[in-house]
């Protein structure tokens, strides 16, 4: 079996409310395409790519990328191969790529090939990693920084009630005590026997997360995500020998080797790697490992479809996260059926590879409605130098 085609669907668009956290504003509309992996034999792999606006008006980089930059290392190849097709996206693009954009389509290709390989081998990815367990553990998680009180309150209950043990809400307000007084709301909301995480997605200075984990102390915080820009690594190691809250961090990190140096050099106690932005499901599985030997546990960003099938393949595994607790209303998504965290839990797919299928008609329909203005695509950075935050 040989593949013949990679490509990027046109897209559709979601349209929701617009969020924030402590150094993006999220924009109100989404983009989501799928990248499609076709065989000779009649049988494909996919995966959802979304932030496609990277890029001109006219295209998206990702579309650029996967054209001209990764189909002509991918088309001929062995679709079970897929370490050696790995090899030969990173190392195609290793003077150009290696993090950013062009690792995570890298990434969208990989779970594509390691979707098309389940359906190949006719098992779950889940069962291909090895299989560790058949349900795993999940949190509810919250996308936005400025929630007013009352909407944090209905948020977190919902999610008690919903049987969830575990939670994380965001923090990084340009005022320390308004962060503060909202986590002793939340603390309260959810009880003592629910877990809370804070996620400040590096909005913090050094100086300003040392201030911060000894005002929350009492909360009894399960661990403080991103707190420093991804880079300050140096400072990273810094807090986490300061403060008891466990470091959390790998949402905008990137392969095996910038992982190791994360544990080797003890900056990071819970280990996010994005799978998409990491590298895909090859280099995911390898962080894994490589955490494991630290015994340290795996906590993917997102992607709770994708999450869910690599947290339970690993014996390392912790939580998965999740952002609702029910289906999208009928004819507003082309997902089928979308696995559903219950009373806490979730199970990954049993069908053959990520399991996810598509309604061809809903899909249709969301393509050919209206183009949003690109600027209402846009991710808007909130820190630098309209607020130094070193303090």
């Amino acid at each position: 079996m040989k593949i013949t085609d990679i490509k990027l669907s046109e897209p559709w668009y979601v349209h929701g409310k617009q969020s924030t956290d402590a150094t993006v504003v999220n924009p109100g509309i989404r983009a989501t395409s799928l990248l499609e992996i076709t065989t000779d034999e009649g049988i494909s792999g996919f995966t959802a790519v979304g932030e496609l606006n990277i890029g001109p008006q006219s295209g998206s980089l990702k579309n650029v990328l996967v054209d001209h930059a990764f189909k002509p290392l991918v088309v001929g190849e062995d679709p079970l191969d897929t370490e050696r097709i790995w090899d030969k996206m990173y190392w195609g693009s290793v003077r150009w790529g290696r993090r950013g954009v062009a690792l995570a389509v890298m990434g969208s290709i990989d779970i594509a090939l390691w979707d098309l390989k389940g359906k190949i081998l006719g098992q779950p990815v889940h069962k291909l990693l090895g299989g560790h367990r058949d349900t795993v553990a999940a949190y509810g998680s919250s996308v936005s920084l400025h929630a007013s009180e009352d909407e944090l309150v209905a948020i977190y209950s919902g999610y008690v009630e919903a049987g969830f043990k575990m939670v994380k809400m965001k923090v990084g307000m340009r005022d320390s005590n308004v962060d503060i007084a909202r986590v002793k709301l939340i603390r309260e909301t959810v009880g003592p026997n629910v877990d809370l995480a804070l996620d400040v997605n590096s909005g913090w200075s050094l100086n300003a997360a040392l201030r911060m984990c000894d005002r929350l102390e009492p909360y009894n915080i399960y661990w403080l995500e991103e707190p420093l820009p991804p880079d300050e690594i140096d400072n990273h190691v810094k807090l986490a020998r300061e403060t008891s809250i466990p470091i959390a961090l790998g949402e905008t990190h990137a392969t095996k080797w910038e992982f190791k140096e994360l544990m080797e050099r003890e900056a990071i106690d819970i280990v996010q790697a994005d799978i998409v932005r990491c590298g895909g499901v090859t280099e995911w599985v390898k962080i894994a490992a490589i955490a494991d030997a630290y015994g340290l546990p795996m906590c993917p960003h997102a992607t709770t479809e994708l999450a869910a099938s690599l947290v339970a393949a690993v014996p390392n595994g912790l939580f998965v996260e999740c952002f609702k607790t029910s289906a999208d209303k009928k004819g507003t998504s082309p997902f089928v059926d979308p696995i559903l965290p219950k009373n806490g839990e979730i199970s990954p797919n049993d069908k053959p590879g990520f399991g996810i299928e598509i309604d061809d008609e809903v899909l249709a329909k969301l393509q050919a409605g209206p183009k949003p203005d690109p600027e209402e695509l846009r991710f808007a950075t909130t820190r630098g130098w309209q607020w130094p935050p070193y303090l």
